[in-house]
């Protein structure tokens, strides 16, 4: 199948070197914000869209596949010390992963969820440590930072503020896409914490020259948010070859960011080592099949 990535502009395009070129950029009406480039895949989030002021305006996410590693990044304007209101930090919730092709709460309440711990300063997340998380199931802390009671409030708080019309989008999904059912009514129905789960593995944050040095490059796609931080990991079993949907809110629901992408093979240590001579030339185009 083609890739879900979208083409870039051809003034994108011509601001790259030789090397950056080792991409396959393809068009997906259905995720105008979606994109790859240097074996990063992009999701875009709507522009200016983060309730309660610009710190929650959350840009992008990316997410990189490197051998037995994977790499994620943020572009955003909130550091990893969150944002204080009344006298509370609320900070970015939990990052979680999705293999089963389940909507997100049918996978949370299976505890079938892989999640992300990795922003520790006010979190009211159910684990206390940085690391990668399997068995998961999630849920909700917007009532306890002064939030939404649900995503189409959010998405409603949209429309009001661009003129009527709907400004909701995380990057690959809307606010009311139907992956996010059972979150789009009720209180308290916004999952975006870690409730429960067994840590599997640690994470290694990088900073904001550690991922330029991966290839990393947010603003070729308009996110220029004043925050990019991210972290790497060994690949677990829980990270399975095949679609995956990636997503994370704040803590309040004020914003959020979405990611659908897929995970291939570990090659061989000998094919890795082509591979790296080929992309070196910028020879090498790399394509995603499209997520289910």
């Amino acid at each position: 199948m083609i890739s879900s990535r979208k083409i870039a502009t051809l003034a994108q395009i011509t601001s790259l070197t030789a090397a950056t070129l080792c991409v396959a950029l393809v068009a997906n009406p259905s995720q105008a914000n979606a994109y790859s480039l240097n074996g990063w895949d992009y999701a875009i989030g709507g522009s200016n869209n983060g309730s309660g002021g610009s710190v929650f305006d959350y840009k992008g996410i990316a997410i990189k596949e490197s051998g037995d590693s994977i790499f994620v990044a943020l572009n955003t304007n909130m550091t990893l010390q969150g944002s204080l209101y009344k006298n509370e930090v609320i900070n970015y919730g939990d990052l979680f992963f999705n293999f089963t092709g389940k909507s997100f709460k049918a996978a949370s309440d299976a505890g079938q969820l892989v999640g992300i711990h990795f922003a520790t300063n006010g979190s009211q997340s159910g684990v206390s440590q940085v690391g990668v998380y399997s068995n998961v199931k999630a849920k909700s802390t917007t009532s306890q930072n002064h939030g939404y009671a649900n995503l189409t409030k959010w998405s409603d708080w949209t429309k009001t503020t661009n003129k009527g019309a709907y400004n909701d989008s995380f990057g690959d999904l809307t606010a009311r896409d139907s992956y996010f059912a059972g979150q789009q009514s009720g209180t308290g129905t916004i999952l975006n914490a870690i409730q429960s789960g067994q840590k599997v593995s640690d994470i290694f944050m990088m900073s904001s020259a550690d991922l330029q040095s991966a290839g990393l490059n947010f603003a070729q796609f308009g996110a220029k948010g004043s925050q990019t931080l991210g972290f790497s990991f060994k690949r677990t079993a829980d990270f399975k070859v095949g679609s995956f949907v990636a997503n994370l809110f704040a803590e309040c629901g004020n914003d959020g960011l979405a990611i659908r992408s897929d995970l291939h093979k570990v090659p061989e240590p000998t094919t890795m080592a082509g591979i790296a001579a080929v992309a070196g030339l910028g020879l090498l185009g790399r394509r995603r099949r499209a997520a289910s």
